[in-house]
């Protein structure tokens, strides 16, 4: 069979891959540069990427893997939907029943044409700090999408005119969220990021001839399929099982159980979640999409260890088959609620590593610290509303040829700190205080897992809210082929001198001069501690990341 690398030359398919992945990240800078949320400008909760004119995944940028992976399957609603777009349309959906993230991850779609044809589609995905719903920030104690904000259903606008004041987008987004001089900034910037990608495209196609750049994405995308292939199939055929669990919910005590089977038979894979716990009504639903993405995202990190560098496009999922119950925490049916999706998104993140690590334990790093510690603040007052929002991460798992990086945001994430300076000048309600790494956090092994970190919030006037949600504040990271588990972390509130414990999702009023902190857990251990290297152990000494031995292999039992 006639492959598409046969009708166009490697060397122009490189230079074409490359040009593609170059003009999604032109895009990330743009959004960059030009949202007014630090969410977006200095956390850089956003993801930009290429699709050709069926929705397939051409070109990512490096940005937040649960939000691009799956950016197919809300393009696929709106074709379903529209059937055409025109040239000044754009399709706006935030919808996590029609492929979406959560409600506060809005998308954007705008079109490419080139001489009369679709070509494809430039797409942004943005974290807003508010989309409406009962409270500022985060209804942590939601059942349903109704009470989370505007569930845009995939809707076709035209963006020079809905966006603009008297238009009708415009116009709704202003009267249902609480920021909308920051909304509709961040939602503009989208749209100059995807003009960035749209105007690069177009140049792309008239340089090296649509035919030849169509032919020259066929070769990229079989490439990918390649490459993924070759690495499933050096997973020895076989059934592998795992589960993990989400600590608990706002109104469920017990621990969540997801559960997956890897099945691999040649170069061909199937994930399997069937045995997960059911939908809850609460907010730590996982939407079809984010389980989409969370298991493309963590096959594709195994198989490119070793500096495979596998392009990141709709060719990568051929390979692998996703089931999922329907009505199950990971494809929750309306209007269950979804906001904090992440905490069972990286459940399944570990579980399909513990899978893997039963297969080929030489190349699944331990577990890290793989928690969205979402942690934000709102304040109403001059008759305005502030809303601050940030993610946080621990210690990453130690691998089996090094130790675990040291509090970095986990995988899926991918975001970075608000620079405090930049959180200070925007919300002069707030001083951080403290910001460091814990010693002796990381489980201990032949390869350390990572240290956790710990930041402080002091809060400097009246009326403000704090909220929160995370997981991993019950059962710790788990080191790997013998190594030690990590740490877990914690929410708590010094109020006058006094500390007590907040649970793991949470949102409560908090006084001038009271204290929030955030602890972030370290990474789990690889390989037995009395096989560490003396040297490392010593470094770590010098470094103070360890100031005594970890006497206890875990913090508590795992489920």
């Amino acid at each position: 069979m006639m492959r598409m690398t046969d009708l166009v030359d490697p060397a122009t398919v490189t230079i074409l891959q490359h040009a593609l992945h170059r003009i999604a990240e032109e895009m990330g800078v743009n959004l960059l540069h030009a949202a007014r949320s630090t969410v977006i400008r200095e956390a850089r909760d956003c993801s930009c990427a290429l699709l050709d004119a069926r929705g397939r995944i051409i070109a990512e940028a490096e940005h937040i893997p649960v939000q691009m992976s799956s950016l197919s399957l809300p393009l696929m609603a709106c074709l379903r939907k529209f059937h055409t777009i025109a040239p000044g349309e754009v399709f706006v959906i935030n919808d996590p029943y029609q492929g979406g993230q959560h409600l506060q991850d809005i998308i954007i779609f705008t079109p490419v044409f080139v001489d009369g044809e679709l070509l494809g589609f430039a797409g942004s995905i943005a974290h807003h700090v508010d989309i409406g719903g009962a409270s500022a920030g985060l209804t942590f104690d939601a059942t349903e999408t109704f009470q989370e904000g505007l569930r845009l259903p995939g809707l076709r606008l035209n963006a020079e005119r809905d966006f603009a004041p008297g238009g009708i987008f415009y116009d709704v987004i202003a009267a249902n969220v609480r920021a909308p001089h920051t909304t509709i900034g961040d939602l503009r910037a989208q749209l100059a990021a995807n003009h960035v990608g749209v105007m690069r495209l177009q140049e792309l196609a008239r340089q090296y001839g649509l035919a030849t750049l169509r032919l020259g994405i066929e070769a990229s995308l079989d490439y990918a399929e390649r490459l993924i292939r070759e690495g499933i199939a050096s997973i020895p055929d076989g059934v592998y099982r795992a589960e993990d669990v989400i600590d608990s919910g706002v109104f469920t005590p017990h621990p969540i159980p997801i559960r997956v089977t890897l099945t691999v038979q040649g170069s061909d894979l199937v994930v399997d979640f069937t045995g997960t716990h059911p939908q809850v009504p609460e907010f730590i639903n996982v939407p079809l999409g984010s389980t989409y993405s969370t298991t493309y995202s963590v096959i594709k990190m195994v198989l490119s260890s070793g500096g495979r560098r596998i392009p990141a496009n709709d060719g990568c999922y051929r390979p692998i088959k996703i089931l999922v119950p329907e009505g199950s925490l990971l494809n929750p049916t309306p209007p269950f609620a979804v906001r904090a999706r992440m905490c069972g998104a990286y459940r399944i993140f570990d579980a399909i590593l513990l899978a893997l690590a039963q297969a080929i334990p030489d190349r699944v790093p331990a577990l890290g610290f793989h928690v969205n510690t979402t942690t934000g603040f709102s304040r109403f007052a001059d008759g305005r509303y502030w809303i601050f929002i940030e993610d946080l991460g621990g210690g990453w798992g130690g691998t089996p040829i090094g130790d675990g990086a040291d509090g970095l945001d986990a995988p899926l994430s991918n975001c970075r700190v608000t620079p405090v300076e930049a959180l200070e000048l925007d919300h002069p309600y707030l001083r951080v205080e403290r910001y460091a790494l814990l010693p002796n956090s990381g489980g201990a092994g032949e390869f350390r897992g990572g240290l956790g970190a710990v930041r402080e919030y002091r809060v400097l006037a009246d009326g403000v809210e704090f909220f929160g949600y995370a997981d991993r504040h019950r059962f710790p990271p788990r080191g790997l082929a013998g190594g030690m588990d990590g740490t877990c972390g914690a929410f708590r509130l010094i109020h006058r001198g006094r500390g007590r414990r907040l649970p793991s999702k949470i949102k409560c009023r908090v006084q001038p001069g009271d204290l929030v902190q955030v602890r972030l857990g370290g990474g789990g251990g690889y390989g037995p501690p009395p096989k560490r290297e003396p040297a490392r152990a010593q470094e770590d000494a010098r470094l103070g990341k360890v100031t005594r031995p970890r006497i206890r292999r875990r913090a508590e039992p795992h489920p």
